[in-house]
């Protein structure tokens, strides 16, 4: 039996080098560090137009994304996409900022989800565990409207059972997301 050549074999990633360092040890680090550039300008493209026009991005670089989102997949996005990246390699100061910023909004969105979690999991509690779960959230809120919030359970409990959408559920999701946590 012949044994294939790649059955144990370990790809090591090397790892990316910053763009903003003074020098590179080989080509392959430099284009590396150009994609990655160009991949931090995809991430922006990504972007809605309200969260690109909130970053405060320079004029040049904010309408070349805006160009880039409106624009059919094809060769031609890709050479924007190379533009993009290109514009941030000649502007390094501005490419350290972009980067915090997209961290920072990365982070609160992070957040954000972990906190939505959070609520799901407390609905879900409410609805499986009914009063004992609802004097627990009644200890940690005591503003919370108990009868408001027990006749959401009871018609959820039955909306689960009648296998019917959860519309009482989603009742108790926003009214616990108007809850301050």
């Amino acid at each position: 039996m012949v044994r294939p050549r790649n059955v144990n074999r370990v790809v090591r990633k090397k790892p990316v080098p910053e763009w903003e360092q003074e020098e590179f040890t080989s080509r392959t680090d430099i284009k590396l560090a150009a994609q990655e550039v160009t991949d931090i300008g995809s991430a922006l493209g990504e972007l809605s137009e309200s969260q690109l026009k909130k970053m405060g991005l320079p004029t040049e670089l904010l309408d070349a994304l805006l160009l880039y989102k409106r624009m059919d997949p094809g060769p031609a996005i890709r050479r924007q996409r190379q533009f993009i990246g290109k514009w941030l390699r000649q502007h390094e100061e501005e490419l350290a900022e972009l980067r915090a910023k997209i961290e920072e909004m990365e982070a609160r969105a992070k957040q954000q989800n972990l906190h939505f979690q959070k609520l799901e999991r407390w609905r879900d509690r409410l609805i499986t565990e009914g009063d004992e779960a609802l004097t627990a959230l009644l200890e940690d809120f005591p503003q919370a409207d108990r009868t408001l919030l027990r006749q959401h359970i009871r018609n959820a409990q039955k909306e689960a059972e009648q296998q019917k959408p959860p519309k009482a559920a989603r009742a108790i999701f926003q009214y616990l997301r108007g809850l301050e946590w």
